[in-house]
Order: C-alpha cells, then sequence, then structure tokens
C-alpha cells in the first residue's frame, strides 16, 4: 500500500489535535497539583498560629518542604508547556507546507478554497492571551508564588 499526502496530510492534522488536547490536559493536572498543595500549605498556616512550639517547628519543616515541591513542579510544567507547543508548532507548520505545496498539484479534488483550509488561516493570538504564554508563563509565576511562601512560612 501507498502512502500519499492526503493520509500523511491527516496525520499531521491529528497530531496537531492531539498535541493541542495534551498541552492542555497538563496545565489542568498542573493547577490541580498546585491548588492542592497551596491548600495544604494554607491549612498547616493556620493552625501552626494556635499550636504549641514544637509542632509549629514541625508545620514550617513541612509548609517549606510543600513550597519546594510546587516551585520545583512550576519549573518543570513550564518545560513541558513549551516543549508541547513546540511539537504542536512543528506539525503544524508541516500541515500547512503540505497545503501550500499541493496548491499547484490540484491535490484538493473536492475544490476546497485556500481559505477554508484549516493550517492557511492564521489568526495572530494576542500576547496575553497566547497558549504558549500561557502554558509557560503561568507555571513559573505559581513557581515565584511558592518561594514566596518559604518567605512567609518562617516569618
Amino acid at each position: 500500500m501507498k502512502i500519499g499526502y492526503n493520509e500523511v496530510y491527516e496525520s499531521y492534522r491529528e497530531l496537531v489535535v492531539q498535541s493541542e488536547n495534551v498541552s492542555w490536559s497538563r496545565f489542568e493536572n498542573f493547577l490541580v497539583i498546585n491548588s492542592i498543595l497551596v491548600l495544604a500549605w494554607a491549612t498547616l498556616f493556620v493552625e501552626k498560629n494556635g499550636s504549641l512550639k514544637e509542632i509549629i517547628t514541625s508545620a514550617k519543616i513541612v509548609m517549606t518542604t510543600i513550597s519546594i515541591f510546587g516551585a520545583i513542579t512550576g519549573v518543570a510544567w513550564s518545560n513541558l508547556g513549551q516543549r508541547s507547543r513546540s511539537y504542536l508548532n512543528r506539525y503544524r507548520d508541516k500541515a500547512k507546507a503540505i497545503e501550500e505545496h499541493h496548491d499547484k498539484k490540484d491535490w484538493w479534488e473536492d475544490g476546497i478554497p485556500i481559505t477554508d483550509r484549516p493550517f492557511q488561516i492564521h489568526l495572530p493570538p494576542k500576547w496575553y492571551s497566547s497558549s504558549t504564554i500561557l502554558l509557560i508563563w503561568i507555571p513559573l509565576i505559581f513557581s515565584v508564588m511558592h518561594l514566596i511562601l518559604i518567605t512567609v512560612t518562617w516569618l
């Protein structure tokens, strides 16, 4: 069986969709994990204010550990977000190149106009709402927040 550009194009199209889904699933998992970490930290913060001296020290150690783990996960998820978007951009560029290349060869037998081909449509995102910015910078902001929580823990 010979594989043509139609099959290759469809595989890239599926990879773009799958990459998009994976990126946002990872981001949602990050938000859930960090919500749990911040809730655990806040619970210990409230409890340590009314406890005995020896409990306060152990609570501070646990709170510091939670914050360090949160800071590390932020950096890790930022790298995952960057990698996911890199793959997505590569797959999209490949599919776009196939669309552009086959304009000359009458590849689109169904007569789809160039403006309706999915990878020919380009809507530039705003800098503050780009999925790349959200997936890379939000985890880093959470890392900074966790570093601030370490400072607050020991005050």
